[in-house]
């Protein structure tokens, strides 16, 4: 068998479904990139979950089946913490609210519909198994080397940082953003905070704390990866997303978090409460009118803050399947307008101050190498 297998994922694939047809599917789909494992039932497929428990990459289980259903399984699984470390997508004709949800408690990456559409489904499928390695590797990695912590630099080795980019780096493949956001992003920030520390030093934003803000700025779509393709990169010929498509979006805020909390080891560091910080709340608003928790001024976390105007400035000078990109003048005139939500005073000042050195630096020519309009 040709090896086309992720580099680092273990190498086996597990299909528990009662219906032929579907394991054929599944089984020509991944066949390349993975040894292929197949049960017919539940029963079945937990002796087989048991015998390759430490290679498997990914768990497709069917709910309805004989001898043991899709649920049964999910309940033995879990008594083995497997659904933390392999992801289990539910695969099921029956995709009611009651049965979505219940599968999502369990802890089910991804519901996958019959009948499928196998484009989609190993896109999704391989970008949830190389982020399920990269956590996986990150919480080895952060167990393994915790003394590295520093006390008063807050830092982490390179080496676990670079694990941590690539996490993010995963997630932003997923989106059909212009490249480099991430990167831009945690840059941004960092200029933003500097700024800040100088006019607001109540603030207490010390170069270590700088550092690390923006360094964990690059977790704040980490959650992303838990929204289902066909809104998170929903073109605008099909429209704006409707209000439940909106729900569901503004769920990558706490599914982030939920993921961060999936690390063992890292809760109880200050690198956590950062990263927490920025991930759940880089949506709040300064008024209140954000989401997820409706947070008000600097009931804000300040990381999370920061990271929400770089976060919306990259977004609106860069070209989105839902949107063009506006030049640098209108989208500070829109942030300076309230257009975008309501931002800390103290950070717009410093925003208006250094943001014409930010986009020279970091926008002046565009992803084709063309020059921008100012």
């Amino acid at each position: 068998m040709k090896d086309n297998h992720i580099p680092g994922i273990q190498k086996k694939l597990l299909i528990i479904d009662d219906t032929e047809v579907n394991r054929v599917l599944l089984r020509e789909a991944f066949c390349k990139s993975f040894n292929i494992l197949e049960a017919d039932n539940g029963i079945k497929g937990l002796s087989l979950f048991k015998k390759n428990e430490t290679q498997l990459a990914a768990i497709f289980l069917d709910i309805i089946m004989p001898e043991l259903d899709g649920f049964g399984v999910l309940l033995e699984l879990e008594k083995h913490d497997v659904l933390r470390r392999v992801p289990v997508f539910l695969i099921t004709t029956e995709a009611s609210d009651s049965v979505v949800d219940r599968a999502y408690k369990y802890g089910v990456v991804d519901v996958i519909p019959k009948p499928f559409n196998m484009e989609i489904i190993q896109r999704r499928v391989m970008n949830i198994i190389e982020l399920y390695n990269n956590r996986n590797q990150l919480e080895t990695l952060f167990n393994q080397q915790m003394h590295v912590l520093s006390d008063q630099g807050f830092r982490l080795q390179e080496n676990l940082w670079s694990i941590i980019e690539g996490l993010s780096a995963t997630v932003e493949s997923r989106s059909a953003e212009t490249g480099n956001h991430i990167a831009r992003v945690k840059n941004i920030t960092g200029e933003l905070l500097r700024s800040l520390s100088v006019s607001h030093p109540e603030y207490n934003l010390t170069e270590s704390k700088i550092e690390l803000i923006s360094r964990a700025s690059v977790l704040h779509d980490i959650g992303k990866i838990s929204i289902p393709d066909k809104i998170l990169n929903k073109p605008a010929s099909e429209g704006r997303l409707t209000p439940e498509e909106f729900e569901i979006m503004k769920t990558h805020t706490t599914n982030g978090c939920k993921l961060l909390d999936s690390i063992k080891g890292i809760k109880n560091s200050s690198i956590y409460s950062y990263c927490y910080d920025i991930c759940r709340s880089h949506h709040e608003k300064w008024d209140g009118k954000g989401y997820p928790d409706g947070l008000k001024g600097n009931d804000i976390p300040i990381s999370a803050q920061v990271v929400s105007l770089a976060d919306v400035y990259d977004a609106l000078i860069s070209k989105r399947v839902y949107k063009p990109a506006f030049s640098h003048k209108e989208a500070v005139r829109m942030i300076n307008d309230g257009e975008c939500g309501m931002f800390n005073p103290d950070l717009l000042e410093g925003f208006n101050r250094t943001i014409d050195n930010i986009y020279d630096k970091l926008y002046r020519k565009d992803f084709d190498g063309q020059t921008f309009k100012i």
